[in-house]
């Protein structure tokens, strides 16, 4: 009776696995392999992008420029912003507004960026800018201090205040798109970075609660974990050849924003994030030392 009873267990268990891989494999289809992008227009004229003098912030800007949006740049490096907004003139015919602004000052920063918001029909907000740690354990980051209140600052603090200032309007005009760069240090968390899966969990978690709670109001709330990038964030990491390009990365990613509450943004790390979530916790630790004693062993090479 006992045996028929596991054999009946055993293959419940087969078909809900199966299941779920079916699941799994029909919802990438639909985000990677068909996939569309959203008419950005339909949610506003302006987006705002945080972080957007280089790296995913830059390429982010530059997508939504290519799809008839003006967009608002938002960094530290005055410079670096008038080249992307004239990048962004020069080939794709839409307005740019620039504003060089810290966000690892305190919150008197955002009075500004509320007044230079002032009054723009603002559809997409991308919080984007962020910052990472190299590889430390909590004690031996340098000037430790400095570096926790920076990155709560920038990684977890702007996505929220960027939200307290752009989501009125958005509920007024009852339509809104927020998108939200997490990352997979937000699906386990690691040794040597846990600031930063910190901050990106909060992000995570912030942005989906968001979606429940304004979905019903017309705003899509998305939250992107993807894995690694060729980027300014990852240039403490060696190098490697599957590390996907910004640029690439970007097309993807903005083809899944309003059909999800989130997404790894690249089918790969959508099948590297499905992979670590089925690894328990404490193998994935023990996998993840080992990558992390190799680089920084090539370090002190």
């Amino acid at each position: 009776m006992y045996s028929i009873a596991f054999q009946y267990l055993g293959i419940l268990t087969f078909l809900y696995f199966v299941i779920k891989l079916l699941f799994k494999l029909v919802e990438g289809g639909r985000l990677y392999i068909f996939s569309t992008y959203p008419d950005f227009s339909k949610y506003g004229k302006w987006s705002v992008v945080t972080g957007s003098s280089t790296g995913l912030g830059k390429a982010t800007a530059l997508q939504l420029a290519s799809r008839g949006q003006n967009i608002v740049l938002m960094s530290n490096e005055e410079e670096e912003l008038r080249k992307v907004a004239s990048e962004i003139e020069s080939k794709h015919n839409v307005q740019t507004k620039c504003l060089t602004i810290d966000f690892s000052h305190d919150e008197e920063i955002y009075d500004e960026i509320a007044d230079f918001l002032q009054g723009l029909d603002i559809g997409t907000l991308v919080n984007n800018v962020g910052i990472a740690q190299g590889l430390y354990r909590f004690l031996d980051i340098p000037n430790l201090s400095t570096f926790i209140r920076n990155i709560i600052r920038i990684n977890a603090v702007s996505v929220v205040k960027m939200t307290q200032i752009v989501l009125p309007g958005m509920v007024e005009r009852k339509r809104g798109l927020i998108l939200n760069l997490s990352s997979m240090a937000a699906v386990k968390p690691v040794s040597h970075i846990i600031m930063y899966c910190a901050t990106k969990t909060f992000v995570n978690y912030f942005s989906q609660g968001l979606s429940y709670e304004y979905e019903s109001k017309g705003i899509k709330v998305h939250s992107c974990m993807p894995s690694m990038i060729r980027s300014n964030l990852t240039k403490f990491l060696p190098r490697h050849k599957e590390y996907v390009s910004t640029e690439a990365f970007i097309k993807s990613w903005l083809a899944t924003v309003d059909k999800t509450r989130w997404a790894h943004g690249y089918i790969p790390h959508a099948i590297q994030g499905w992979i670590t979530k089925m690894i328990p916790a404490d193998l994935y630790q023990i996998l993840y030392e080992k990558r992390v004693n190799k680089a920084l062993a090539k370090k002190t090479e």
